[in-house]
């Protein structure tokens, strides 16, 4: 394999390992700082408010300076802020490290979608997309079933420190690697003139609610199956069936796409509509079974949407083409991670109040806001031309 591919799975790899690492340790995190749900809520705001800004200032900073400094960067920072995540002694504490892993996670998201489209099935940016969101299946996948295996052997501090350790090992081959140009054709005009683009905002949008529920249903999986009387390893077992339905949902994605690529946005509305009916399940159910069932297909819905939805981006703005790969993703992944920053804080102070099945209710809402957004970037929004 291309030593380039290496580092765009390895960035795609680290964003998964830091999204899905509080879901994986919330329960002894939670008990270790002594704090709620809300504040538990407030921790995974805090890594995607960071994550939010990041990519706004990464995304066209990178299109300037290319990707070697941006992808190492980010690979150290992650790292980093999951060493200080481990021995924080205070909420305070955990809260500075959620940010910086935020913003080291901004700089991996960034360099490797926007290197996706430029060295995975020859420019088809849905399917490289999907392909690259893979690896952060199975980063996702991998560190809750690493966690649910280590934290009783080995305690919580070592456990995050080696999860941690992980994060490091791709700076070399971020280093090594030989990089296409970056930003041949980038001007401060051309990113202006994102703003009016409509693919961008409406794509954001839908990427404002996927992302949000992504982060509240990986967050809080394993407090839902607890109120299902289910114990915190079987839990743990549940969540990684999630992480790995979605990464396998998204390897299907891959290759059905780059066969048929115009089925791309009508795919997103679909899926969206799965994730009603999913999440709905898991609301009504009294049943341990259907309560894992329905989590696992909320798993298979999500699998597709994001890479999707960034996918289709990129096509209707010709994102590739105009080499303005890192302002696009910054925008719309900004969009995204205001969602991640309001959706599971609101879910998990309401859950704190009464119950965590009725705080999934609001799931419900933001999941049919993504199905009107989906249908709007399938049937209203235009595909920008490029001339030459």
């Amino acid at each position: 394999m291309e030593l380039i591919k290496v580092v765009v799975f390895a960035c795609a790899f680290v964003v998964g390992v830091d999204f899905a690492i509080l879901g994986s340790v919330k329960l002894r995190l939670a008990k270790m700082l002594d704090i709620d749900d809300a504040k538990v809520g407030s921790l995974i705001s805090a890594l995607m408010f960071s994550s939010m800004v990041g990519v706004l200032v990464t995304g066209p900073i990178m299109d300037n300076v290319g990707y070697m400094p941006v992808a190492s960067i980010g690979f150290v920072l992650a790292g980093i802020s999951l060493w200080i995540l481990a021995f924080s002694p205070s909420y305070k504490a955990a809260f500075i490290a959620c940010i910086l892993l935020g913003l080291g996670t901004a700089c991996v998201s960034v360099t490797g979608a926007a290197l996706a489209p430029k060295v995975l099935f020859d420019g088809k940016a849905s399917a490289a997309q999907n392909l690259f969101n893979v690896f952060f299946g199975l980063g996702a996948f991998l560190t809750p079933l690493i966690a649910a295996q280590l934290v009783g052997r080995i305690g919580y501090k070592a456990t995050v420190s080696v999860i941690g350790t992980v994060c490091f090992i791709p700076v070399v081959a971020a280093v090594a690697s030989q990089y296409p140009e970056a930003g041949a054709e980038y001007n401060v005009r051309t990113l202006i003139g994102l703003f009016g683009n409509a693919a961008v905002w409406v794509a954001g949008a839908a990427l404002f609610c996927y992302c949000g529920l992504e982060a509240t249903m990986g967050g809080f999986i394993t407090t839902y199956l607890q109120d299902l009387d289910i114990n915190e390893s079987r839990a743990g077992m549940v969540l990684s069936g999630f992480w790995i339905s979605l990464m396998i949902a998204r390897l299907v994605a891959a290759y059905g796409l780059s066969e048929v690529p115009t089925l791309s946005a009508p795919t997103i509305l679909g899926l969206a509509i799965l994730t009603i009916v999913a999440i709905a399940i898991m609301i009504m159910t009294e049943s341990k079974v259907l309560g894992c069932v329905g989590a696992i297909i909320v798993g298979l819905a999500f699998g597709p949407i994001f890479p999707t939805l960034v996918g289709v981006a990129f096509t209707k703005t010709a994102a590739s083409a105009r080499d303005i790969g890192g302002s696009v993703y910054g925008l719309i992944f900004a969009l995204g991670m205001l969602g991640s920053t309001i959706i599971p804080l609101v879910v998990g102070r309401y859950s704190a109040k009464v119950s965590i099945r009725k705080s999934l209710q609001i799931t419900l809402v933001v999941a049919a806001a993504l199905t009107v957004f989906s249908a709007v970037l399938w049937l209203a929004v235009p595909a920008v031309q490029v001339s030459g």
